[in-house]
């Protein structure tokens, strides 16, 4: 990790993903404020400690769309990174950065993160996992 600790809200309905993702983002540094399986829990741990970044998946459990949590946050002003296995081919609300594709390396989603706040700021990201593509 390059820049300071994230405080970060992981939206996955499956399991396994989530505890990997979580583990990695941990073993960098970074803080999951919570992990999220709905629309509903996704919005109230935001309120209730609000994150730097989002993680979404685009499909949720319940039939929930991870697309309108990621744009209900983008609207709160927190950043958003879709990891799915239908990224989407653009973005709804200029905070959701990008896509990470399903499947990825768990060593992809630190350097994903560093890409995309990078660009968020306005600089060239020095590597670019071949996972994610930005909007």
């Amino acid at each position: 990790m390059t820049g300071d600790p994230l405080r970060i809200l992981l939206v996955e309905d499956e399991a396994l993903v989530a505890m990997l993702v979580e583990e990695t983002l941990v073993q960098h540094g970074h803080v999951v404020t919570g992990i999220a399986d709905t629309r509903a829990d996704a919005l109230a741990l935001a309120d209730s400690d609000r994150p730097d970044l989002a993680l979404c998946d685009v499909r949720l459990a319940g039939g929930d769309c991870g697309r309108g949590v990621a744009v209900t946050l983008a609207e709160r002003g927190i950043p958003c990174l879709f990891l799915s296995g239908n990224c989407p081919d653009a973005a709804d609300h200029s905070l959701i950065l990008g896509c990470v594709a399903k499947p990825f390396r768990s060593a992809s989603i630190p350097r994903a993160i560093d890409a995309a706040l990078a660009r968020l700021r306005g600089e060239t990201p020095e590597r670019i996992p071949r996972e994610l593509r930005f909007y």
